[in-house]
Formats: C-alpha cells, structure tokens, sequence
C-alpha cells in the first residue's frame, strides 16, 4: 500500500489549493468511473484501485476512510507532477534517463511474469521428494541464536591473527588494538531459509566454533550461542516446499530466456573500443547470465 505518506500529502493537497474544499472543484462534478479530476486530469476507480493495492476492508466506513487517504495521495501526486511539467522538469536529461530507465524495468518486469505464468505449478509429489531431500530445512530443521561483530573491510592479513582464536571477546580485543570499527549484535538463523552451502557449513562446526564471512562490504565473525530442532512437517511445509519449487523453477525459466535472448542478439550487439568485453581465457568458466532473483517464499 503507498498510504505511509497520507497525512503528508493531504496537507501538501490543502495547500497547493488554497484549502481541501477546492480538490475536485470545477463547473461539473465527476461522475461514472471518473472519482475526481486534478486541473482536467482524471482519476477512474481503476487509478484508486491500483493504490489501494488489493486492501479492501470488510467494514465499510474503513474503507471509506482508506479510499479518502489513496485519493488524497494521488491527488497531492498529479499537482505536484503537474507542478513539475509547469517547470519544465520532465524536459531535463536526467529525467529523460530515468524516465528510459523506469520503462525499461517496467517492461522487463511485464515479461518475467509472462515466462513465470507458463512455468508448471509443482506437484504434491515434488513437494514431498524436496522434503524428504532436504532433511535441514524440514524434518531436522535448526533454529540458532547467534552472537556477531560486524565490520567493514580490514588488512586480510588480520584473518591470519583470528584464526587461532576462540571467542568474539579475542577478536574484538584484536579489532580495538587496530581501531577498527565494529558492532556487536545477536541474530537468528533458521535453517528453513538459509543457504544450503551455509547451513551445510554449520552443521559440521565443532560446538562453539568462531566462523567469518565477508557479505557485501561487511564481515561477520559469528558464534552459536545456542541451537534447537524445530522440525517443521506437514501440510505447511508441503506448502512451503511447493512455493520454492515453484521460484526454481520460474528463475531457471528466466535464466534460459534471458540465455536465449542474448545469443540471438549476439550480432546486433556492437561495443565502443573502451567498453568492449574482454574474451573469456580458454578455459575459463562462462560467466553468469543473471536474472532477476525471485523472492524466498515467505517463512512459517
């Protein structure tokens, strides 16, 4: 839902027309589909719909209110796009990019969901197999409470000082001695939704075991502090294998695609001198054709 700024623009409403009485104003009032106009620019059911974003509550006076708030919230954003046009804004370079860049996504994003509406759901068998294949995430599913110092990137060959040491006090010790900055926190991890190399990783540890990874910018040196099964089975985790089957699936559809598209546009592809790829080594692994990553299935 785009409500988290309705206060916000009713008041931005308010003011841009000299008082909330004006918003609509005009000879005649809207009517059919059209719920209210900005300066002559419509706005149907279909527009307040799309900002509601499927809320439809049960009570009708709280769905009277919610519709109020959406309205208010496009109404405030038609006057300030308007605004905008008045000055120009949308004739600048930088919007024409961005402008590019949003339709571009928009489009990509319209033709992943046609690949992913052909990709077959799962059965109940496939689900039951990638259970029984999967003992981590189900049946012997662990959930850890785990003690972290996170920092940024240090001198690599600070990894050779930590490697003898057992305990986050030893490291921040090490961390203070050479003011790196640092923070120390607890987190959970699940091993329903960790990585499978991850959780892989930690099942072997020895009890207590410091283990570092670096993730983005940062690095986390991390002990278990504690550790519990907590199977899940059933119906629910049938249903939840079902949901990741499913996003396997659909990204290894769009891997192939995006495959697929780039081979067959190889000779219409043509490259600035500076900017032309470099030819992989013989050898050498391909590199990745990246699709968009689709999302976790949502954890019990």
């Amino acid at each position: 839902m785009k409500l988290n700024w309705t206060h916000g623009a009713a008041l931005l409403a308010c003011i841009a027309m000299s008082g909330c009485g004006m918003i609509g104003g005009g000879s005649k009032a809207p009517e059919g589909q059209v719920v209210a106009t900005v300066n002559g620019e419509e706005i149907t059911i279909t527009e307040l719909n799309r900002e509601l974003g499927g809320a439809s509550p049960a009570d009708p006076q709280q769905r009277k209110q919610m519709e109020q708030a959406a309205l208010q919230s496009i109404v405030t954003r038609k006057l300030l796009a308007q605004t905008a046009k008045e000055q120009k804004l949308d004739k600048t370079p930088i919007f024409a990019q961005q402008k590019l860049q949003a339709e571009e996504g928009l489009l990509v994003g319209a033709l992943q969901r046609k690949i992913a509406s052909t990709v077959v759901n799962p059965t109940r068998a496939d689900a039951e197999k990638f259970v029984s294949d999967h003992p981590n995430m189900f049946a012997q599913r662990r959930v850890m409470v785990v003690d972290q110092i996170v920092f940024g990137k240090f001198d690599p060959k600070l990894m050779e000082e930590f490697k003898p040491l057992t305990t986050l006090e030893q490291i921040e010790a090490v961390l203070t001695r050479e003011n790196i900055d640092y923070q120390r926190t607890t987190t959970v991890l699940d091993t329903l939704n960790a990585p499978e190399g991850l959780t892989d990783t930690l099942m072997k540890l020895p009890p207590g075991e410091v283990f570092i990874f670096p993730r983005g910018n940062a690095v986390f040196v991390n002990q278990i502090r504690e550790s519990r099964v907590m199977p899940f089975v059933g119906d629910r985790a049938i249903t939840y294998a079902q949901a990741g089957l499913k996003q396997q699936r659909t990204q290894e559809a769009l891997a192939k695609q995006v495959e697929a598209i780039r081979k067959g546009a190889e000779d219409k592809i043509t490259y600035n001198e500076k900017y032309k790829p470099e030819k992989p080594k013989p050898g050498a692994a391909p590199a990745a054709k990246a699709a968009p990553a689709a999302p976790a299935p949502a954890a019990p």
